[in-house]
């Protein structure tokens, strides 16, 4: 067996270097964080490519004479709004627009640029459009639905409402102010007249009393006369 030949066991570990433990240790003083700086306060990070303040290497590079990018960050689109394929006489309702097209019309330069269509007031040719790379959402509405009006050109007029000024006025206390009631006119109704019907007076209920017996009449007696 040789030097080369020996393994490491597996439950061998390294002991964690000690730092800042005095001139003996492995690491001492400052700890391998150089000297006492931000670098060496705890929890300090710092983002990749910063270079304190300086204008990083990745921003720098792009700026070179000698720097080409083999590839476009954002796809560039020639825009054509619908205003003017509305406006422009050349092009009659129930066309067909394709890239030749426009470009024969010098709405683009070549046909191999990527075209965008943008919807920005009413349209009222119908239109087909072939070839066309990319769509707003209002323009796909306006192209399959465009405005009938027998008018070729139409306009929208927006009128600004302005609000007449607040006059200034003085608010009375409560106690102060009368109320203004409206008083309606009446209205006369006629009336019938009728007779006054007559009213029974309620006859009062008699309590029977207790008859006393009469007294009996005395008759007196006459004495019989004498003989003579």
């Amino acid at each position: 067996m040789k030097i080369h030949q020996f393994t490491r066991s597996k439950w061998l570990t390294d002991k964690s270097k000690r730092k800042g433990r005095g001139n003996g240790s492995w690491k001492w003083n400052y700890s391998g964080k150089w000297l006492k700086w931000q670098k060496a306060r705890s929890g300090f990070s710092m983002k990749p490519f910063f270079e304190w303040g300086q204008t990083s290497i990745v921003q720098r590079i792009p700026k070179a004479k000698w720097f080409k990018r083999h590839y476009k960050l954002v796809t560039e689109y020639s825009v054509i709004n619908l205003s003017k394929l509305e406006s422009d006489p050349r092009i009659k309702d129930g066309m067909e627009i394709t890239k030749a097209i426009l470009k024969d019309l010098w709405y683009i330069k070549n046909e191999s640029v990527l075209v965008k269509v943008l919807w920005d007031w009413d349209l009222t040719k119908k239109l087909t459009f072939t070839n066309i790379d990319k769509f707003s959402k209002s323009a796909e509405e306006k192209i399959a639905n465009p405005w009938k009006s027998k008018s070729k050109t139409t306009f929208k007029v927006y009128k600004k409402i302005e609000k007449a000024p607040k006059k200034n006025t003085i608010k009375t206390p409560k106690s102060v102010e009368k109320k203004i009631i409206e008083k309606k006119p009446v209205e006369k109704k006629e009336v019938e007249v009728v007779a006054p019907k007559t009213v029974k007076s309620p006859v009062k209920k008699t309590t029977a009393t207790k008859t006393t017996p009469k007294a009996k009449a005395t008759v007196e007696k006459k004495a019989p006369a004498k003989k003579k």
